[in-house]
């Protein structure tokens, strides 16, 4: 008896730390979603005992917020509920990441998003907000500069999915196009089947060569195969919202010939990735998209962070504390040849004064005639660079 109760006492007094994540778990963009859970939750499982050992129980908290800013401040409500919570994995999508910074921000409750791209995210002076992707400037110099250099392209016609990633992807790569002089032919909104049918008429009747699309994959796939089906050959090129197995499952063969940029990548872009994917294959019985990579790379400078701050004896670091480390973290590249499991995988992760990855990585990618996303080339972007 005496034994149990002291067994008791120990599980009694050990601290909980937890993760959360905040991703769409439901709706459309459940594939991508369901990568940055996936991702967070394998180095979860793999530094629980490490934090076992300094007396924290380490818990994942996935958070649906369905890819809705509208839901994001009941969403951040509930986080900023759970005291446990020290620091948050996500958002996915830009507009939800604005709105939970925004809620997150008196609190100082860090952040680390794997896939916002909105170049506001890190203009707003938050010292709580950070991301592990370039931003859509980034994509922006990458993809114009691969539209006029080597797709040559004699007209543009960009199009948005009203959403603030799509705004701040296609505003990017205007700026950009104006810089290299290729003429935009126009450029439209377009989110639902009423708003796609309208512009495919009007990229039809432009006479185009190149259509440009900022969104994520689900209205991607629409617009793409609307267009094949009008006719419309032009070549079709995206931001890395059609980064996604889920493009090409919605898509079909209208997919080949598709041209992205891209912050993710596929994972055999990445040298060290090999044990990673087993581990998630074997986890998840799927293949993982880059967006798992980084969901992975971003839990493992928030954990790094939280032992950093942690001071052992089962007390829990304040929430501040937690974002000030996280500003502090500086994990080096690691390849499969070291001994130990990578806690990287996308490369040395660090972050600037204003959030942003000090070093990042743009791809461009193209699908070809059987679906294989090839890289087509490859670009590094400075966080000094993009000031």
């Amino acid at each position: 008896m005496a034994l149990s109760a002291l067994l008791l006492a120990g599980v009694a007094n050990a601290a909980t730390i937890k993760i959360a994540t905040v991703s769409p778990l439901s709706g459309s963009l459940t594939p991508m979603g369901s990568e940055v859970k996936r991702g967070a939750e394998l180095a979860v499982q793999e530094q629980a005992g490490a934090f076992k050992a300094l007396g924290y129980d380490l818990v994942l908290a996935p958070y649906d917020d369905q890819a809705s800013a509208t839901l994001a401040p009941q969403i951040a409500k509930s986080v900023l509920a759970d005291k446990s919570v020290l620091g948050v994995v996500g958002a996915l999508n830009s507009s939800v990441s604005n709105v939970v910074a925004q809620a997150f921000a008196p609190a100082r409750l860090t952040m680390i998003s794997p896939a916002s791209t909105n170049d506001q995210l890190t203009q707003n002076a938050w010292t709580h907000f950070n991301r592990v992707v370039a931003p859509d400037a980034a994509q922006g110099v990458a993809a114009a500069g691969y539209i006029a250099d080597e797709l040559k392209a004699a007209s543009v016609f960009v199009i948005s999915d009203n959403t603030a990633y799509g705004n701040g992807l296609t505003r990017a790569l205007l700026d950009n196009l104006k810089k290299h002089k290729v003429p935009v032919a126009a450029y439209a909104g377009a989110s639902t089947a009423a708003q796609i049918a309208e512009v495919v008429k009007r990229v039809k009747a432009s006479g185009a060569d190149m259509v440009y699309f900022g969104g994520t994959d689900d209205t991607g796939s629409q617009l793409v195969k609307a267009l094949r089906a009008a006719g419309v050959t032009a070549t079709f090129m995206g931001g890395d919202g059609l980064d996604s197995p889920s493009f090409l499952q919605r898509a079909g063969i209208a997919g080949a010939g598709v041209v992205y940029s891209t912050v993710f990548g596929p994972v055999s872009a990445f040298s060290n990735a090999l044990d990673f994917n087993d581990r998630y294959q074997a986890a998840y019985k799927t293949k993982p998209s880059g967006v798992a990579l980084y969901a992975y790379d971003a839990t493992n400078a928030l954990l790094a962070a939280i032992k950093a701050a942690a001071t052992g004896n089962r007390a829990l670091p304040t929430r501040a504390q937690v974002s000030a480390a996280v500003r502090k973290v500086n994990l080096p590249a690691c390849f499969t040849a070291d001994k130990s499991r990578c806690a990287t995988i996308t490369g040395a992760v660090a972050f600037s004064d204003t959030g942003e990855r000090l070093n990042s990585r743009v791809l461009i990618m193209r699908f070809d005639d059987v679906l294989q996303p090839q890289v087509a080339k490859v670009q590094t972007v400075s966080a000094e660079s993009l000031k």
